[in-house]
């Protein structure tokens, strides 16, 4: 996939989901998507997919061009299902923490100065 923003200028970020952690928020029963983006930037990320999202996130995979897609390419999910080892995180990594623990720092700085 690949990401590009107004903010980003001409820079395109590309974002591999296959070597990305879902994990559920024991607190608020949330969804997070955890990774790092490696090219052209090296950045770890965490996405919430909250209950509000669903409708959105259902009608995107409804979407006929979404599943023709799917379809045409589902080949590519069961060699990912083979090979799947190729994307995980190297031993010794918790990516979860390390996205965590950088999250609720910058969140308490950015809410520190406003309040």
């Amino acid at each position: 996939m690949k990401l590009w923003s107004r903010g980003l200028g001409t820079t395109e970020i590309s974002m591999d989901f296959r070597s990305y952690k879902v994990v559920k928020d024991p607190e608020t029963g949330n969804v997070h998507i955890i990774g790092t983006m490696k090219e052209p930037v090296n950045w770890e990320f965490r996405i919430t997919m909250e209950p509000d999202d669903i409708p959105g996130f259902i009608k995107m995979a409804l979407n006929l061009s979404v599943l023709s897609m799917g379809i045409r390419n589902v080949y590519k999910y069961i060699t990912y299902l083979l090979h799947r080892t190729d994307f995980e995180p190297p031993d010794g990594e918790n990516l979860e923490e390390k996205v965590n623990a950088a999250y609720n720092q910058m969140m308490r700085r950015t809410r520190g100065r406003s309040a």
